[in-house]
């Protein structure tokens, strides 16, 4: 329990429009820090990350994630609001969740959940933690979900996107 408030990690996943609305107790400060927000995510992070969330579907026999350009763009967006406007959260000051944000990207999503991680000093920690978290493994190890998209913020923040397509 401690390791998961230590990383401040929290899960959410929202299927089609089954999202509750959003509560102001769901939205975080972000510990304070002086950030430059980059232009261009860090790719060997992200990649890493990717290949780690992978490695666990491998593992159980699923099939690995295929990287998509509207889920990492909504992954990236998230990371650099969660930075600009010092929040840590699923659900924007504004009530708008992981789908709404995948839909607003372009990525027409049946199911999208997302899962954060903030100061873990590396991507594994950052897996661990996840992997050892009901919640979290859940949507890593998730069946239905097809298409990822990693955002990277200040801080190691970790912003992955989870997401199937209608089709």
């Amino acid at each position: 329990m401690m390791s998961l408030i230590r990383g401040l990690i929290v899960f959410a996943i929202a299927v089609g429009g089954l999202g509750g609305p959003a509560h102001a107790a769901d939205v975080r400060p972000m510990p304070k820090a002086t950030v430059t927000i980059a232009v261009e995510q860090p790719k060997e992070t992200a990649r890493a990350l990717i290949a780690a969330i992978n490695a666990q579907r491998r593992a159980r026999g699923l099939t690995k994630l295929k990287v998509n350009t509207a889920l990492t763009h909504a992954a990236q967006a998230h990371a650099d609001d969660l930075i600009r406007r010092n929040y840590f959260g699923h659900t924007s000051p504004e009530g708008l969740g992981p789908r709404e944000r995948v839909l607003r990207a372009g990525y027409q999503s049946c199911l999208a959940g997302e899962t954060l991680s903030y100061s873990w000093k590396t991507v594994e920690q950052a897996m661990a933690a996840w992997m050892t978290s009901d919640g979290h493994r859940r949507i890593v190890l998730n069946t239905q979900v097809k298409d990822i998209g990693i955002g990277i913020g200040p801080n190691n923040l970790f912003v992955a996107v989870f997401a199937k397509g209608c089709r």
